[in-house]
């Protein structure tokens, strides 16, 4: 299986400039703001394939309406922390 680069807490915050001018544009919270699977592989820069992976490991949550893919932000960036936090304690043993 091949190993994937899993966005780490580090990568939210570099994207933050990112995710603050997403939530000014649609003026509304992070936890209002709904990204499709192509708005979240251009605000990660990962291809169709790592989100994929991304879903099967229950790293982001999504939802599914008429074939097409949809995300919380709000939940996008507490998946990449939660899982920041896992692979750190990982890196320490």
């Amino acid at each position: 299986m091949k190993n994937l680069q899993i966005p780490s807490a580090d990568s939210v915050i570099e994207n933050e400039d990112l995710i603050i001018k997403l939530i000014e544009k649609y003026a509304r919270p992070a936890s209002e703001v709904i990204l499709d699977d192509v708005d979240l592989r251009n605000l990660l820069k990962i291809s169709r394939r790592t989100s994929l992976e991304y879903r099967k490991k229950g790293i982001f949550k999504f939802y599914k309406l008429d074939g097409k893919i949809f995300y919380i932000l709000e939940e996008v960036i507490a998946g990449i922390k939660e899982y920041g936090k896992q692979y750190e304690n990982l890196e320490n043993l």
